[in-house]
Formats: structure tokens, C-alpha cells, sequence
């Protein structure tokens, strides 16, 4: 009889909170009786998709609220309307079909694929008490709809259409940073993770820094990879929602050296020293954001202080 008693405490000790709530029939009814997603399920219906999902097995939703919607323009979120194309493609970009997965803390960079072949990246930060789907507050978490799941979010997923690799290439303003990367041999090094966080001094950061610390790097090639993989987090992607001020993070290179969140009292957020001037910037493997100073590890600072080279 204890065995027993033990084993139905286990039970339900473990069982998932998502199974205890109330299941609704359908997502309409689900998301109606919050009364703040409207546009989605309009949305969801025009777009063709909502009979998909009932026809699915599986799925999993990510629904914005009518405020998250609010935020696009009038003009743009018309033109998406009337665009049956494009309005399957950004309504897509929330849809999970043949899947119904938990949202909760046991998911770190777990990778979705939506509907229309992208992707939806789930973090968790528990410091921060946040659950993101590509960077996005999940609000509302595991709304058993008959053969799935729905999840409130408080923003438009915006689909990640290229790696992080292809962003610096392709971008003018990281010229110069794209190219320390292609002269140190770290292409490899970048493209290998799947989930990877990069900090981008912009050109004009660049500028800011003087000759003499640049001519240094090119002729000390230890210093030069460690100062460019100190820009990188290795196997964390570290949206902004999630990057908690006065934590501190390992960077990517060889030894480990610390990062430091720090928000002034306007709320700019910065790393170390360096202010994010874009934030969230997504891509297939992990996120961007993009500084305007270049970030220098500890080590380097003594190595050219012993020189009496002057940063900038």
C-alpha cells in the first residue's frame, strides 16, 4: 500500500502542469477566451493555415497579442492582409505543424521548424524568469488545444533568413570586422556553432581605435584571434530580453575571458564598455548585436601596455 501511495505521489509531483489545465476544442476557442489575440485568429483563418492546423496530428502555435500587431504599421500590416502570399509567409512563420512541444525551462536553443520551412529558436532565461521564441517573450505558455499546444507571445516573429556568417559578409558596416575574421583564419570557427552570440564593433568603432593597436595585431597572430573570438559567446544565444545587467558571460576565446552586462540609467545596455546600437539581430545559428567599440581582452590590454600602445 505505501508502494503505492509513493508511486501516485511521484505521479503527480511529475505531471506536466499542461495536462492539468483545461483543454480546449479548438484554437479559436482557446485564444478567444483570452480576448487579446483577435488579429491572429483573423489572421491565422485568412491565411488558409488555422485548417491546416486542425488537420495536423500535431502542432504548436505561437500567437501575438493585438498589442504585438498594434506595433506594425497600418500600411504594412494592410499590405500583409491583402497579400495572400506574404500573409501565408509571416502567419507561417508561427505555425509548428506535425509537433507539439512543450514550451517551458528544459528548452535551450531548441529549434522548431515552422510551417513555411524557417525556424523558431526556444531560450530560456530562467535568471530573467523569460521564455523567448526568437527573441520574443513568451507570455502565455502551453495552452492545450486538443491535439496541440498555443503560446502567447508579446511580438511578431521575425524569421531568420540567413547565418551569422552570411549577416557579417553581406553587411557594409561590418566590413572591417568581416574582414579580421576572413585574415585570422576564423571562418571556421564561426560557422561550427549552431547556437552562437556575436558582439560586432561596427566601421565607425573601428575608427575609433588607434593605428599603432591594429599594426600590433596584424603582427602578433595569438593576440589578433584573441581579441576578434572575445567579441563571441560560444553556445548561447543571448537575446537582449535575456542579458542580465551586471552578469557577466565566457566569451569565445582561449581563455574564457568575461563579458560584462551593464544598463545605464536611460537603459542603454552595453558589454563592458561597448554600447549595443543594434540589438536582436536573428540569424539561423544564434543572434547579432552590433557595438560601437571594439572589445579588448584583458591579456591584450597588458600586452600592449607593456609596449605603451595607446588603444585609441
Amino acid at each position: 500500500m505505501t508502494q503505492v501511495v509513493v508511486a501516485l505521489c511521484l505521479f503527480f509531483a511529475t505531471y506536466d502542469a499542461a495536462q492539468i489545465q483545461k483543454r480546449y476544442n479548438d484554437v479559436p476557442s482557446a485564444l478567444s477566451s483570452n480576448g487579446q489575440f483577435t488579429v491572429f485568429i483573423d489572421l491565422l483563418t485568412k491565411s488558409g493555415l488555422l485548417a491546416l492546423v486542425n488537420n495536423s496530428p500535431r502542432f504548436t502555435l505561437f500567437a501575438p497579442t493585438d498589442a504585438a500587431f498594434a506595433r506594425i504599421p497600418a500600411d504594412t500590416l494592410a499590405a500583409i492582409k491583402n497579400d495572400p502570399a506574404r500573409l501565408a509567409d509571416v502567419i507561417g512563420s508561427h505555425v509548428v505543424l506535425e509537433s507539439s512541444s512543450l514550451v517551458d525551462s528544459t528548452k535551450q536553443d531548441l529549434i522548431l521548424k515552422t510551417y513555411n520551412k524557417h525556424s523558431i529558436r526556444i531560450n530560456d532565461y530562467y535568471m530573467m524568469h523569460t521564455v523567448t521564441a526568437n527573441g520574443v517573450n513568451v507570455t502565455i505558455r502551453n495552452i492545450p488545444v486538443g491535439h496541440g499546444f498555443v503560446n502567447g507571445i508579446d511580438g511578431v516573429i521575425v524569421a531568420p533568413s540567413a547565418t551569422t556568417a552570411q549577416i557579417i559578409f553581406s553587411r557594409a558596416d561590418l566590413s572591417i570586422i568581416s574582414s579580421l575574421i576572413v585574415n585570422g583564419s576564423l571562418v571556421n570557427f564561426l560557422t561550427a556553432d549552431p547556437d552562437i552570440t556575436s558582439f560586432l564593433p561596427n566601421n565607425d568603432a573601428f575608427r575609433g581605435v588607434s593605428p599603432n593597436f591594429l599594426a600590433y595585431l596584424q603582427s602578433h597572430p595569438e593576440d589578433f584571434n584573441e581579441t576578434v573570438q572575445y567579441h563571441f559567446v560560444k553556445s548561447a544565444t543571448l537575446f537582449s530580453i535575456g542579458l542580465l545587467p551586471s552578469r557577466t558571460y565566457s566569451s569565445a576565446n582561449g581563455y574564457s575571458d568575461r563579458l560584462m552586462v551593464l544598463e545605464d540609467d536611460a537603459g542603454a545596455v552595453t558589454i563592458n564598455s561597448a554600447k549595443i546600437v543594434q540589438k536582436d539581430i536573428i540569424a539561423k545559428d544564434g543572434v547579432i548585436h552590433i557595438i560601437n567599440k571594439v572589445l579588448i581582452p584583458p591579456s591584450v590590454l597588458i600586452h600592449i601596455a607593456d609596449r605603451g600602445i595607446v588603444v585609441g
